[in-house]
């Protein structure tokens, strides 16, 4: 199963991931948008909560991480 995790992971980060946009990798694949995803439901997500900053900057007001 830990293969498979990473394969996950490394898909959503090369899909979502921008080094130069706000929050970490983690924070943005929480945030995803892709719903039609097969892989949504299972994307890394952060067990942090994400700072307002980072969703300010997405215009985010909520996120159910």
């Amino acid at each position: 199963m830990p293969k498979l995790r990473k394969k996950i992971d490394q898909h959503c980060k090369s899909c979502v991931y921008d080094q130069n946009a706000a929050g970490t990798w983690k924070q943005q694949t929480t945030i995803c948008s892709v719903i039609k995803c097969s892989l949504y439901p299972v994307r890394p997500k952060t067990k942090s909560p994400i700072p307002t900053k980072v969703l300010e900057y997405y215009r985010i007001s909520d996120v159910d991480s």
